[in-house]
């Protein structure tokens, strides 16, 4: 399948016969892309954050528990989502707040690490239920009928 040229999120489902210690091998390089990625988004005051998260997360990943990830509230930021969302089988992705080629970047050079040592996956791009569109506060949502403003 070929990707998209923009997506909002990048997801990367391993096969049910892995789990997350499966990641431990690969996550450093996975984490150092997003941080570099993260880089004009990153605080002086946070220098050490991205070794904390490193260490805590293949901390987790040893455990086969699942880890944080990278979830920074930067408003452009790159995040690394590990979600609660199918205990049956270990998935990540990648995620911006808009479409953009940085996730299906991001998420293609992963998934060829990932080949690369062997790890079977599959890739899906845009999963998240996002829910319907919002309008500004006091008004209706878009598509709404019969609604009036007080």
């Amino acid at each position: 399948m070929t990707p998209p040229v923009k997506a909002r999120s990048g997801h990367i489902l391993l096969d049910p016969k892995r789990s997350y210690k499966d990641l431990v091998r690969v996550y450093p390089e996975i984490h150092k892309r997003v941080v570099e990625m993260n880089r004009p988004f990153v605080k002086e005051s946070d220098p050490l954050l991205p070794d904390v998260l490193l260490d805590e997360n293949l901390r987790d990943l040893k455990g086969d528990r699942k880890p944080v990830g990278y979830n920074r509230q930067d408003a452009f930021g790159l995040r690394l989502i590990f979600p609660i969302a199918d205990e049956r089988r270990a998935e990540f992705y990648f995620t911006k707040p808009a479409r953009c080629q940085e996730v299906v970047q991001i998420t293609e050079q992963v998934s060829g690490l990932l080949r690369r040592r062997g790890i079977k996956h599959i890739v899906e791009y845009d999963r998240l239920a996002l829910g319907p569109p919002r309008g500004l506060p006091g008004m209706p949502p878009p598509g709404a009928v019969g609604f009036l403003p007080p």
